[in-house]
């Protein structure tokens, strides 16, 4: 036989077994129900199709899950996603994968997967902290993978490591600059706006990045190095 996972919604509140036979008059246990105090705990259920049960408190817990509010549903996503993670770490971690997984690229996809799956818990503990009333709940310890979309969504971004204080890259936002701002434009010699303007006569900002030293004002061109592209203590400049 093969193995299903069923997934329903429906709508309870707790209710005693007492509760639920005064209120509906239907008895759940049947001629069991000698054998079961009222005052036993459980829920009153009712169903999409409008069918209505009650379920001891045990085994409704164990089941279902509070999907009220849309903090409540990132919650239960969560957990879902560390369980899945704790156990492809073990997978990994425990050598496991070398003796189940031979071809190479497929340990790669299993190794992406551990760290997207972590970057997915790490954006939901954001996600909720930001709703539990932390607006500004970091996500840390980013890798520069990680930080590139930040630049792109036009944060600024530093390394923690970094030994100068102060100091955060930006993405420049690409601008179009007409042939008649050329002229006034003060970081340009005007040598280059003479070619400029005997060319094409404009200028398009396209994919370039500034790092800015708030303690001196200095903005200058960045391109990353080797260090910065394989560090995992980036961070977002709030």
């Amino acid at each position: 036989m093969k193995k299903y996972i069923g997934t329903r919604q429906l709508e309870a509140e707790p209710m005693t077994l007492g509760g639920f036979v005064q209120k509906t008059g239907r008895n759940p246990y049947g001629k069991d129900i000698e054998n079961h105090e009222e005052t036993e705990q459980g829920y009153y259920v009712k169903c999409e199709d409008g069918y209505e049960s009650w379920l001891p408190a045990e085994p409704f817990e164990k089941y279902y899950k509070c999907t009220d509010t849309f903090l409540d549903r990132l919650h239960i996503e969560m957990k879902d996603l560390y369980d899945k993670l704790d156990k492809l770490v073990a997978f990994i971690d425990s050598g496991k994968m070398d003796e189940v997984v031979t071809d190479n690229y497929q340990k790669f996809l299993l190794r992406l997967q551990q760290v997207v799956m972590g970057n997915y818990v790490k954006t939901l503990e954001c996600r909720i902290g930001c709703l539990d009333g932390a607006p500004n709940a970091p996500f840390n310890q980013m890798s520069f993978g990680v930080a590139i979309e930040a630049l792109k969504f036009g944060l600024a971004i530093r390394r923690k490591g970094w030994n100068g204080k102060g100091l955060w890259v930006i993405k420049q936002v690409p601008a179009h600059i007409e042939s008649d701002i050329v002229p006034k434009m003060q970081s340009l010699p005007q040598s280059a706006k003479d070619l400029i303007l005997k060319g094409k006569g404009f200028i398009d900002y396209t994919s370039q990045c500034l790092i800015y030293n708030e303690n001196t004002g200095h903005a200058d061109s960045w391109v990353p190095s080797i260090s910065d592209m394989f560090a995992e203590d980036w961070e977002i400049v709030q």
